[in-house]
């Protein structure tokens, strides 16, 4: 039996190498997006925010919380809940203060 021979130059080499880098960073990416989050309900919401139930619902009803709603049911995805509690970060007393300080320097100065 022959078995082929392939002389390739270097430059043939990294084309080929990076066409199949590419194909298999397009399966990955394509693998990694198929991967949804999977929804939650109200009572998972609940015990990841730390809320009650009547609670979320008012919230809903207000707007002032990320879901989705399929016929009479509530969904949540877990990283939008997360999401939502860290936006509501408060700056505190003493970096206002700095903040106040720095700009009232500057003002001073120009």
């Amino acid at each position: 039996m022959n078995t082929p021979f392939f002389m390739f130059s270097e430059d043939q080499i990294q084309d080929f190498a990076n066409k199949m880098y590419e194909r298999a960073k397009a399966s990955f990416e394509s693998q990694e997006g198929a991967q949804q989050e999977v929804p939650i309900l109200i009572d998972d919401a609940a015990k990841i925010i730390n809320l009650t139930k009547p609670t979320i619902y008012g919230l809903v009803h207000k707007n002032k919380i990320p879901y989705r709603k399929k016929g009479k049911r509530l969904y949540f995805l877990k990283s939008e809940l997360i999401a939502w509690i860290n936006s509501g970060k408060r700056t505190s007393k003493a970096t206002l203060n700095e903040k106040v300080d720095d700009f009232l320097f500057k003002k001073r100065f120009q």
